[in-house]
């Protein structure tokens, strides 16, 4: 039995290049679904429950833990995720709450902002407020901004992951009706409000994971810093600007007649190919000076 419990303390889960102690692993997975199911009871019992909140918080930890792991791809202290979640929690869902309301009807009061239990959450106000946090948990901190968020953008992708995920459940961002009941199945239709509508919540989250998976890659294979940050704006900007024009017109946020999400994706392309190719040429311009003064030694 002693021996079973040290091979297991020494023993290793790996997956994709991320490694955790064995113990450690089934402990937090454990915990992670005994929370799961002690929700699951509650609502059993009539506990009404925010299954998107929960799903966002689940991306967060999965978020954070994974990030700790992928911080030494640019010598970054590992432990660092642990103090800039304090900065990027809070004020990705006030970013989140504040996006929302901004293009749904606007601010009456602070209660309003602060009320975010009540529903109303915006990814890419979630994404702006995050980025904010960051930048300050940098600044204070002495972090190189552009290295960090290279780190930050794959764990990004697979918190959005859980989060499109609570979106199913929470029975929005949803995409156009499907009133053809040939089609009213999952996953090509959800329910939502006693109707079926295009599972776009779903597609995303699945466009989301591969992200993560290309964007870990690219995290590992290539070390030209912010290479990942506008690969990331490049990508997700291109899933929601294609997704966009199948969302439920009463799932979309407005300027006018424009959805603000596609004008959004559009700029977050328009920055990633910029980006990447500026860097590539700069890199580029770098190696042959490097190779000619090689030459001439």
């Amino acid at each position: 039995m002693n021996k079973k419990l040290k091979d297991l303390n020494k023993s290793r889960v790996k997956f994709f290049g991320f490694e955790w102690d064995t113990k450690q692993f089934l402990i937090s997975l454990g915990t992670i679904l005994g929370v799961l199911i002690l929700l699951l009871a509650l609502t059993l019992f009539g506990v009404e429950l925010s299954w998107y909140g929960v799903f966002f918080g689940l991306g967060f930890l999965v978020a954070l833990l994974l990030s700790t792991q992928l911080c030494k791809e640019r010598d970054i202290h590992n432990e660092f995720p642990y103090t800039l979640i304090w900065f990027i929690f809070p004020l990705s869902i006030l970013g989140a709450r504040i996006y929302y309301l901004l293009f749904n009807g606007g601010i009456d009061s602070i209660m309003d902002i602060l009320e975010f239990w009540k529903g109303g959450l915006a990814i890419y106000g979630g994404v702006i407020g995050g980025a904010i946090g960051l930048v300050i948990a940098c600044l204070v901190y002495k972090i190189n901004i552009i290295k960090m968020t290279d780190v930050v953008v794959p764990v990004l992708a697979i918190g959005q992951f859980f989060g499109r995920i609570g979106c199913i459940f929470g029975e929005c961002c949803y995409g156009v009706e499907i009133t053809n009941k040939a089609l009213q199945w999952f996953p090509i239709a959800v329910e939502a409000h006693g109707d079926y509508f295009l599972a776009t919540n779903f597609y995303e989250s699945l466009l989301n994971l591969g992200l993560f998976f290309g964007l870990t890659i690219l995290l590992r294979k290539v070390k030209i810093t912010g290479i990942n940050t506008c690969a990331y704006l490049f990508g997700y900007g291109l899933i929601r600007f294609v997704l966009e024009s199948f969302r439920a017109q009463e799932q979309t946020l407005f300027v006018g007649n424009y959805p603000v999400s596609k004008i959004v994706s559009i700029v977050c392309i328009l920055i990633g190919v910029i980006g990447i190719c500026t860097l590539l040429f700069v890199n580029n311009r770098k190696t042959e000076k490097v190779s000619q003064t090689t030459e001439t030694k």
